[in-house]
């Protein structure tokens, strides 16, 4: 819960729109372009560049301290090293680093990196990869529209670890249309034998708009609620097995690896967003504002040729509703949580107070308290979404 000050961190958030092919089960913006050229990617970095300039001028945020920079998409893996590397020297350049490590995290899908890319990336600057993985069983993977196959990825895995990655995070899905706990099971040890230092586990969720919701939404086919629920029970009773922290809904991580940029999302810190779609927000003033881009490839890098932004909308938050989004993102830190006495300094409230459903959901065990504090229990993280619309 930000206040201005130049003491404040800063992150970035690039998206890279780009792909080689549109899974069916994806709403973020995305344009398959499975030939990208040397021309459309130096014009779309020459447009990231102006962006942020922009945004760094127009906010006077230029002291503050850089802690990370996320190339998010979309596929980043198909720009190549030498953008990259251009890339994270510009968003660098633009900001005060007082020697601090950051944290430069790329995503990555399989079929989109080779052994040679993977170091061009290390030697860029990348310091972390989070690699697509999605399914280690190739017939969850055609069902998912991926194009890589089991095998693939753990390649793609391995080549992370040859070309210097440290820190490489693994994707899976579960609750995908035809899979049952035990095709999970084997996807998770699996995952599990290659010990990367990160692991994000997604329940698939039909979005409206994308080929899966047009083809699941009146059927059967999907695992039930509670095979849902059993899937997601095993992997954190595995991970911690395995020696895992659970420090997010959907995030376990080896201790000293959680991801940066994403505690920043959860603990509504400031953070700028530059691309197609991207959305930016900013603590200050009062209660703390967003904007975001337009999802229109040739209106983006037009707007931000002609007048340093391609913004499409933007909203100032009001109390109620930034007190809403901190008890939300904040009660994902499974560890943390809300700390009740900063939550106070910010809103005046106590989260109790504010949110008075809390004290059915504690006596529910889903909502845990220490004092003031609140944390989300493991009843509570296996029915979050209910938990998340009970506070409203």
């Amino acid at each position: 819960m930000g206040v201005q000050g130049e003491e404040r961190t800063i992150g970035v958030y690039l998206h890279i729109p780009f792909c080689l092919r549109k899974c069916p089960y994806c709403d973020f913006k995305s344009i398959a372009k499975p030939g990208l050229t040397h021309a459309e990617e130096g014009a779309y970095a020459d447009a990231l560049i102006k962006e942020l300039s922009s945004v760094i001028e127009r906010e006077g945020l230029s002291k503050r301290p850089l802690e990370t920079i996320y190339f998010g998409g979309g596929t980043p893996a198909l720009l190549s090293p030498p953008v990259v590397k251009r890339l994270v020297g510009s968003v660098r350049d633009a900001f005060a680093v007082h020697g601090k490590p950051i944290e430069v995290t790329i995503e990555a899908n399989p079929d989109a990196v080779s052994l040679e890319r993977l170091k061009g990336f290390y030697e860029a600057g990348v310091t972390r990869i989070s690699i697509g993985v999605q399914s280690l069983d190739d017939r969850i993977l055609g069902t998912l529209g991926r194009t890589h196959t089991a095998e693939r990825a753990v390649k793609a895995f391995k080549e992370a670890r040859a070309a210097g990655f440290e820190n490489i995070g693994l994707d899976l899905i579960f609750g995908v249309p035809g899979q049952s706990v035990e095709d999970w099971e084997k996807s998770v040890a699996g995952l599990l034998a290659l010990d990367p230092e990160h692991i994000s586990l997604y329940g698939l969720t039909l979005e409206e708009g994308t080929g899966f919701f047009k083809q699941y939404k009146d059927t059967k086919r999907l695992p039930t609620e509670d095979d849902v629920a059993e899937m997601y029970e095993h992997a954190v009773r595995a991970l911690k097995d395995a020696g895992y922290r659970h420090y997010g809904i959907s995030n376990w991580a080896r201790p000293g690896m959680e991801a940066v940029h994403n505690s920043r999302y959860w603990r509504s810190d400031d953070y700028i967003g530059c691309g197609v779609a991207a959305h930016s927000f900013l603590s200050f003033p009062e209660w703390g504002r967003r904007w975001w881009n337009t999802p229109s490839l040739e209106e983006y890098i037009e707007g931000v040729s002609a007048k340093g932004s391609a913004i499409k909308g933007d909203e100032t938050l009001a109390r109620n509703e930034s007190m809403l989004e901190s008890m939300v993102l904040g009660l994902r830190m499974l560890e943390r949580g809300i700390k009740g006495g900063c939550f106070r300094a910010r809103f005046g409230l106590f989260p109790k107070e504010a949110f008075p459903a809390s004290e059915a959901l504690i006596s529910e065990g889903l909502v845990a308290s220490s004092g003031e504090d609140l944390v989300l229990t493991h009843k509570g993280a296996v029915l979050s979404d209910s938990v998340f619309l009970r506070m409203l």
